[in-house]
């Protein structure tokens, strides 16, 4: 009932966003503050109503470590499409604006796409090294503009209970910018879908935003390989 209930929310988007997304460019060319507060906000709706109708438990613990005077990198392990949701709805909850990096597979999506260029995100094809590097050079623009980035490191989705090694080229955005670094551990978003599909399954989710991780504060060796660094204290949360 839920993958039902799933399909005909995504159809209903996609029709009342061909609406949304003509009132948003008009906005757009009045004030881009106000058009950005208006996508954030039509996303945020739409995100909560998706978890809502899957039956999902959000349980979020942190978001006081959550620094406000200067943009942050969201650093976060990746198990599910719905990481996205339960990432985007809490951040988005504190009023930071935040750009996220997501697979370029996800511009297929008739809506999602258009929506997500609006809120700034940018879309990174893992097998082009040099867009890529062009991916990374954007976010380190959007941070010198106030935006927040939020990155999976790990590459892909991962559901066991080891991570995937950190890609240290991710880290660059927050130690070029001096920007601290926000780890952030999610589980249970693999049973919501990913662990039965074509089915989706209510169930309990949990994001726990950890503790600023400060570049410039660390160790030598530590800096040097940050990423590593950062896996590791996302795989203690997690294994806590």
């Amino acid at each position: 009932m839920r993958t039902i209930l799933i399909v005909l929310l995504y159809l209903l988007v996609c029709i009342i966003s061909i609406p949304l997304l003509l009132i948003e460019c008009v906005v757009r060319k009045i004030s881009e503050k106000a058009a950005a507060a208006f996508a954030i906000r039509i996303v945020w709706i739409a995100f909560n109503v998706a978890m809502f109708v899957s039956g999902c438990k959000k349980h979020i613990k942190g978001l006081e470590n959550i620094p406000r005077d200067t943009p942050v990198m969201f650093a976060a392990n990746h198990r599910s499409f719905y990481d996205i949701l339960l990432a985007y709805s809490s951040i988005a909850s504190q009023h930071i604006q935040v750009a996220f990096i997501s697979k370029i597979e996800i511009k297929k999506f008739p809506m999602i796409a258009q929506w997500m260029y609006f809120l700034n995100c940018l879309f990174m094809d893992r097998g082009n090294m040099k867009q890529n590097m062009n991916v990374i050079l954007k976010a380190i623009s959007l941070v010198k503009e106030g935006y927040s980035i939020y990155i999976a490191p790990e590459g892909t989705r991962n559901a066991t209970d080891t991570l995937l090694p950190f890609k240290e080229g991710s880290m660059k955005i927050a130690t070029k910018t001096k920007i601290p670094i926000i780890p952030v551990c999610i589980k249970g978003t693999e049973e919501i879908m990913e662990n039965h599909l074509p089915w989706i399954h209510g169930g309990n989710i949990y994001i726990e935003y950890g503790t600023p991780v400060y570049p410039d504060q660390l160790e030598a060796d530590d800096k040097k390989h940050i990423g590593a660094y950062v896996q590791n204290i996302i795989q203690q949360m997690y294994d806590k």
